[in-house]
This record gives C-alpha cells, structure tokens and sequence, in this order.
C-alpha cells in the first residue's frame, strides 16, 4: 500500500510553491491489528488516498510543509476517532513516522505515536536498522541477524523510547532475520536473506497477532 501525504491537497507543497525548501517528511504504520481500517487526518485535513488497514503502512515518506499538526486517526469512513495526537510542531527537514498500535494483548484499545527519525548519523559504508516489536500479544521479543542476537526483550511499547528507535550500524550484506519469543525463545516468524543495503536504513518490525506473528522490513524512502 503506497500511503503518500503529498497527495494530500492543502498540506502539501507545490512545485511551484515558495515553500518547497521547507519541507518535512512523515510516513505512518496501522500496526494495531484489534483495531480499526484507519483514515488520517492533519489539522482536520485526511491525508490518505485510502483507508489504511491493520498490518499496512507507508511505503514511503510523504513531503509535509512543516508546521503545528494535530494528527487524528479516525474509522475509515467515519467520523469515529480512534485516538488523536496532540498538536505538536513538525520541522523543517525531519523526519517522522507515526504509529496507530494496541495498547494490550488481545484489546481492541488504541494509543498512537509520533517518533522522530533521526538519520543524522548515516554513512555510506554502513547499513542501519532498528527493531519494533509492534505484536500486541508478544510480551517481549528478540531480534536475530544471521543467528546472532541483536536486540533482546523488546516490548510492545519500548519503540516510544527514543534509544530503542535509534538506528543501529551493520555491515552492509544479505542477513538472515529471526524473531523470537523472549520467554520460550521459540522461533515467531523468520525471512532468509535479506539484502541490508550501504547507506540505507531500515525498520525491522514484528507485527500481527501472536496466533499470526509476520517480520516486516521497511527501507526508508522519500
């Protein structure tokens, strides 16, 4: 699903605007899966083409005219809000991803969150990743690149904590990417190789239900 906020008519910057140099850049995740197909909305303005599913998120950022932003999630088609985060000032040339999530195993109850993207350490000899467990039903999660453990016991709602949203280095190759369940260490979902590209970034995420735990692997693109 493309998800892109330049389509979105008032809050976004024309090629012809003087406001083209002043850009940021958001992109947004439904990965609330008791939840609700979501429509987003920027200061009372829906931004999305189309209703965003549980388990769908951006495929790329979208530019935004930087500003003070109350974002609402609402029902697709609806004017049922869902949750709302609070107006909050969006800067020049950052970046950020917004999150629609389950706040407990098996609840329909939503919360949502704003992360800022912070890419200012990015080389072009490296790759980078983060991990999210965004699986409501898993209580703790770890995170395995070619058999080695990365990151461990990461909980549902830790990914608000800026250190556990911050990019990590690897070298640049093809890894083979597990998640497992921290308390049994029973493999949850698993992909083979995976290309980590040079001076690109990645959000390696766990999503789903525990009955269907899935890895999503998302590069940042705008």
């Amino acid at each position: 699903m493309v998800f892109c906020l330049v389509e979105t008519g008032c809050i976004k910057s024309s090629p012809n605007s003087n406001a083209t140099s002043a850009i940021c850049y958001v992109s947004v995740m439904n990965e609330a899966p008791y939840s609700s197909t979501a429509d987003v909305y920027f200061n009372g303005t829906k931004v999305n083409s189309s209703g965003i599913a549980p388990g769908q998120f951006s495929s790329q950022y979208g530019s935004v005219v930087p500003g003070v932003y109350t974002v609402d999630f609402k029902v697709t088609g609806t004017d049922s809000l869902l949750y709302e985060i609070p107006a909050v000032q969006y800067d020049t040339a950052n970046f950020y991803t917004l999150i629609l999530y389950n706040t407990g195993p098996k609840s329909p109850a939503v919360s949502a969150a704003r992360i800022i993207d912070d890419f200012s350490a990015i080389t072009e000899t490296s790759a980078y990743y983060r991990f999210f467990n965004l699986n409501p039903d898993i209580a703790e999660a770890n995170l395995y690149l070619n058999g080695s453990a990365v990151q461990t016991d990461r909980t549902p709602l830790d990914f608000t904590n800026p250190s556990a949203s911050a990019f990590q280095p690897v070298n640049p190759s093809g890894y083979a990417i597990q998640i497992t369940n921290s308390a049994t260490d029973s493999v949850l979902a698993a992909l083979g190789a995976t290309p980590l590209a040079a001076g690109s970034v990645y959000t390696i995420f766990l999503q789903g239900t525990g009955t269907q735990p899935t890895i999503g692997v998302l590069p940042a693109a705008y």
